[in-house]
């Protein structure tokens, strides 16, 4: 990233494509896994997420179409993090993560963008993915902590049911 309204434009970007992704979990959740508080978790996080970008200026320009880190954006959710019978604290927790890992990025610019405008804004957006890291950082500890068994299903689905 050579401006720093090209780092906004694809920060923006970044909270837009996870509010997707959790809303996108949301909706799983609710219709194929049975698990409506952890669907409401993800919906949160959604909103949250859109909140995120909506506070970004209109000015920066259009959502680019490809990020210098491909499919690997540090605030999209990882599929193999997700399972069926997680917990809203599980939800809440990987946030936290995915913030961090924003966090880390921002902060690699910050020292070590040659662009001194891409450090100056990096610096800003380290600032504003702390208060992330606290927020989900706290609503996650709002939350009971799941039994060392929670992915235990009693009930496994039955994939010979059909023959």
């Amino acid at each position: 990233m050579k401006t720093s309204a090209e780092l906004l434009s694809v920060a923006r970007a970044m909270e837009e494509r996870s509010a997707e992704r959790y809303r996108e979990l949301a909706e799983a959740f609710e219709a194929s896994c049975n698990n409506p508080d952890t669907a409401e978790a993800f919906a949160e996080l959604a909103d949250m997420e859109e909140r995120h970008a909506a506070d970004f200026p209109t000015t920066i320009g259009p959502r680019p179409d490809t990020v210098p880190w491909g499919e690997d954006d540090p605030e999209i959710a990882d599929p193999d993090a997700v399972h069926y019978l997680m917990w809203p604290w599980h939800a809440f927790d990987l946030a936290l993560r995915h913030e961090q890992d924003t966090l880390a990025l921002f902060e690699a610019l910050a020292d070590k963008s040659p662009f001194a405008d891409v450090r100056a804004e990096a610096l800003t957006l380290v600032e504003r993915e702390k208060g992330h890291v606290r927020v989900m950082q706290a609503r996650r500890d709002e939350l009971p902590v799941p039994p060392d068994d929670w992915e235990y299903d009693d009930d496994d689905p039955n994939w010979e049911a059909g023959d």
